[in-house]
């Protein structure tokens, strides 16, 4: 380390810039009320530390002494809690770019091994972002927590140099980085002396790793974007250096189209090397389930596998996802009547998850007795456990926080409990803390939180479900106005009014005037979108919808008969699965269609007044999909789709045969697309991403793009003979010109 960036990191570890002072071989600097005072001494190596007489490497000064990293290893082993029994489950791992020329994944039986071995490589001149993916309650967090535990223990017993630090996002509504970093450091971890930018200061240097837990709300293709923005702005303050994980349920290059990645690419910057790879993981199968079953003591996991697996079949939920595993073991452990429990499952499949939480309440109200003198039998109902749960998860929404403290709970549990018996009422408010579906944590501060995300949004969902069902329309409103709620929120919302006596159209019509009030781009108003056309999901109708904001992959896998949408937007949506028969939309704006030949679509028409600002037609096999912008084009391909256009001249009558994408801009578009995982690439890896046609672009395409301004030529600085490319223009200029290029590529340079 040379002394400038000695003086800019210690710098970011002092309260005020004024409280650095160096000169003449000393520094001088007040940190936390502590004046230090040391001697510098350049040598060819690198800068050295002398304080009390003992000298060492500038790096490991400020990592041993003013960032007091060795504490923090302490602090994430103290307050970090892995699950005791756990088994890593077998993945799929994308190398970056700048690791590997292969464009496909390969598989990994170990991936808390894996995970460990990609994130210690932390290269140079880069920042590295690996995503970890899956869905929802499959072990991500589970695997964030025990690799940062075991690196905190290696680091104790200096087998490594780094440390993987846990930043939770769940439950927050607005993203700051660094709020979020802090308040996991601080609250989380009990560790008060990083600051934020010395934080970043310290991934720079590769000490830490931060693991940000929590990103489903923010790579999905929101209106605002706020939280890609929010990421590339990070990325591009580490300055090509440094390495970061973040945990979704899907990688943010998996969508198809350049739009969907400008926010994030134009917040990086041009001048910031970045990188991204993804480790995906697999759903348990018959051998993961049986080692977690040994684990856990379980005799003979084998045969409890198979009388699972024949009631419901090896691909349930129940059987392959972590989160629902370990609850169905809690169940065997318990010597429960397994077989009365798996016959209430999987009765619709909608409603698996609704039956699984139903049968661990009804379980927790029994043990629940009233051991007052004066009262005998349960405490609570099983309904009205149901209503205290989803009092406490519609507390934390309201409050943006997935935890309530002990005096919030408190007085939650004295509202409901408030037409009980003193005697009762104390007896709710132990017992509440020993819930099955809940977990009291000590870290920093006893708080309440539900055991896994999946039960605060399934009970948010209730709420929500039971304030419609009562007509409750300022409960709804406040519900549908804090922030997009979680798909799995709506579909239990909608599951909860489809099992009430509820007439179907009085809750559309609590939406619809909520909508019709709402403002263009309030939450309510999309959420009122969600909801709507969940509970219209395998309805017959007719039925109609207006002013709605419908949010992304509003239609996929929905089933829609004869429903009428109006002055209505959708945010980009795939059609896959999705049936509409007899539908009509009326002046409405599509962002995106995605197709691939899985929907069927009848007598569904889209009058003159809507607008498709793009068709993407999926790839098949290792082809790219294809996105067309321009109107002959987007009405032909939802033609074939089965979509009909009413009022409007045909398509193929007023233009033509169909305007194919020609085969220069086929081959640009794969070019640039292989910059949604780099923002460089060498040119072995370009070569390997166009196979036969790389000598015809590097020949032909290359040049002209050059000379537009697209791509520029960078230093080379590895090992060999070959050159470097970066893009040189802003991801949106990119999807703007391809918009409006009518599949020409002559015409796509032109509009750049």
């Amino acid at each position: 380390m040379q002394f400038d960036d000695f003086r800019r990191v210690v710098t970011c570890f002092a309260d005020r810039v004024d409280d650095v002072a160096a000169h003449r071989g000393e520094l001088l600097v007040q940190i936390r009320d502590e004046t230090i005072n040391v001697k510098l001494h350049q040598r060819p190596d690198g800068l050295l530390v002398e304080e009390l007489d003992e000298r060492m490497p500038a790096a490991r000064w400020i990592i041993n002494r003013l960032a007091r990293i060795p504490l923090l290893a302490d602090r994430i082993c103290s307050y970090v809690s892995p699950p005791t029994a756990f088994v890593p489950p077998s993945g799929r791992l994308l190398l970056n770019p700048n690791e590997s020329t292969s464009a496909g994944d390969h598989s990994c039986d170990d991936t808390e091994q894996a995970l460990t071995e990609v994130l210690s490589r932390r290269p140079a001149g880069t920042t590295s972002v690996l995503y970890l993916t899956s869905d929802a309650g499959e072990g991500k967090t589970s695997l964030i927590n025990r690799v940062a535990v075991r690196q905190a223990e290696a680091y104790r017993a200096k087998q490594t140099d780094w440390l993987l630090v846990p930043v939770p996002l769940g439950g927050r509504t607005f993203l700051r980085f660094d709020d979020v970093v802090v308040s996991a450091l601080v609250n989380r971890l009990r560790f008060q002396l990083l600051y934020y930018d010395a934080f970043l200061e310290l991934v720079r240097l590769g000490v830490l790793v931060p693991a940000f837990d929590g990103f489903e709300e923010m790579i999905v293709e929101s209106t605002s974007g706020e939280a890609l923005s929010a990421l590339g702005g990070l990325v591009g303050r580490l300055r090509s250096a440094g390495t970061v994980l973040v945990a979704a349920r899907k990688a943010y290059f998996d969508y198809p189209n350049f739009g969907s990645h400008a926010r994030l690419f134009d917040s990086i910057g041009s001048k910031s090397e970045v990188a991204f790879g993804r480790l995906s993981l697999n759903r348990w199968d018959h051998q993961t389930f049986a080692k977690y079953a040994t684990e856990r003591r379980i005799h003979d996991p084998s045969r409890l596998y198979t009388s699972v697996s024949d009631r419901l079949g090896e691909t349930h939920p129940i059987l392959t996802r972590a989160v629902l595993v370990k609850r169905l073991l809690d169940v065997a452990t318990e010597g429960d009547d397994l077989p009365a429990l798996l016959a209430r499952i999987g009765q619709d499949e909608r409603d698996y998850f609704r039956d699984f939480v139903s049968s661990i309440v009804e379980r927790e109200a029994v043990k629940w007795q009233d051991r007052s003198g004066d009262g005998s039998g349960a405490l609570l109902t099983t309904d009205e456990h149901h209503e205290l749960l989803s009092m406490l998860a519609r507390e934390m929404w309201l409050s943006a926080t997935d935890e309530l403290g002990i005096d919030l709970l408190t007085l939650a549990v004295d509202m409901f409990a408030e037409d009980k018996n003193p005697t009762v009422a104390r007896q709710i408010q132990e017992r509440i803390k020993q819930h099955a579906l809940l977990t009291v944590t000590r870290m920093g501060r006893t708080t309440l939180v539900f055991d896994h995300e999946d039960f605060r949004v399934f009970y948010l969902g209730r709420a929500l479900g039971c304030a419609l069902v009562n007509g409750d329309t300022g409960a709804v409103r406040s519900l549908l106005d804090k922030a997009g709620l979680p798909g799995s929120a709506v579909a239990e919302a909608a599951s909860f009014v489809r099992h009430s006596d509820t007439m179907l159209e009085s809750v559309l019509a609590l939406l619809q005037t909520l909508a019709d009030e709402a403002l263009f781009a309030s939450f309510e108003r999309e959420n009122c979108g969600a909801l709507a056309m969940c509970l219209l999901d395998r309805e017959v109708g007719p039925y109609e919808i207006r002013n709605m904001s419908f949010p992304t992959a509003a239609l996929r896998g929905r089933h829609l008969d004869r429903v009428t949408a109006s002055r209505s937007y959708f945010h980009a949506t795939g059609l896959t699965g999705a049936t509409l028969h007899g539908c009509s939309f009326r002046d409405c704006h599509f962002e995106r269609f995605d197709v691939d030949g899985s929907e069927t679509v009848s007598d569904t028409t889209l009058d003159e007044a809507c607008h498709v600002d793009s068709v993407v037609r999926m790839g098949k096999n290792d082809e790219d999909p294809i996105t067309w912008f321009d109107p002959a084009n987007i009405q032909r391909c939802l033609r074939t789709s089965g979509f009909d256009f009413k009022d409007r001249e045909d398509a193929q009558a007023a233009g033509g045969a169909e305007l194919e994408f020609d085969d220069d801009l086929i081959v640009v578009q794969r070019f640039l697309r292989t910059f949604l995982r780099a923002t460089g690439l060498n040119e072995m890896t370009i070569r390997q991403r166009l196979g036969v046609k790389a000598n015809h672009f590097f020949k032909d395409l290359l040049p002209p793009l050059s000379q537009a301004g697209v791509v520029q030529e960078v230093q080379y600085e590895g090992h060999g003979n070959q050159r470097r490319f970066r893009l040189s223009v802003p991801m949106t200029q990119i999807e703007e010109a391809m918009s409006a290029s009518h599949g020409e590529f002559k015409r796509f340079l032109r509009e750049l």
